[in-house]
């Protein structure tokens, strides 16, 4: 059984995700935005160790605390889209200065590209390439979830209006990719609430 809790950082209220199997001490986070400390408490309440950092895009609010989360868990490795990798050491200045506490990432071990299954203890996530937000953005399918950063929220979509986004490419992975799961596969954005791919595809204008 997979077990997701949500921690919600920083000032734009970005969904941290920490990811693991029921019983396992061992986690994957997943878009740690800023507010380190916040992330240490809910994972020393828990006892709960990260081995994998997973950013599902560039932007500053969703990699501001990778670097003290990698600082204070050493044999943590941490993977983002290999198209973004540039992005994520070049944030923009306004975002930085918004954020307040965002601290630039090191550079990635693993360089994501779509199709790759990663493993923390028992538990298996398929990476999906989904650009358009950013050039390098990635969901992470995991049993009947779909965590889809910016890409894809309740009843709305990603900016494509920053640098490196793309509007009809973003559409493009909704419609292909991330509505070919199922439809009661629940979707987990990076910000916001919930929603079900069922529903994103009756309901969603955008798409």
């Amino acid at each position: 059984m997979t077990l997701i809790d949500v921690i919600q950082v920083g000032v734009l209220s970005t969904n941290c995700y920490v990811v693991r199997s029921e019983n396992s001490l061992r986690c994957v986070l997943v878009d740690p935005g800023g507010e380190a400390n916040s992330i240490f408490d809910f994972l020393d309440r828990r006892i709960l160790e990260p081995e994998l950092i997973i950013s599902t895009h560039a932007h500053a609010d969703h990699t501001g605390a990778v670097a003290p989360l990698i600082s204070r868990f050493s044999t943590c490795k941490f993977a983002m889209g290999a198209a973004d990798v540039n992005a994520a050491s070049e944030q923009k200045f306004w975002l930085k200065n918004m954020l307040g506490d965002f601290q630039n990432p090191p550079a990635p071990d693993k360089h994501l590209k779509g199709g790759e299954i990663l493993t923390c203890d028992g538990l298996d996530i398929n990476v999906l390439a989904t650009p358009g937000h950013t050039s390098g953005s990635i969901s992470l399918h995991v049993g009947s979830y779909v965590l889809t950063g910016d890409t894809l929220f309740r009843e709305s979509i990603g900016r494509f209006d920053l640098s490196d986004g793309d509007q009809e490419l973003e559409i493009a992975s909704i419609r292909t990719v991330l509505f070919a799961l199922d439809d009661d596969t629940v979707v987990l954005p990076g910000h916001g609430p919930t929603t079900t791919i069922g529903h994103e595809r009756t309901s969603n204008p955008f798409v």
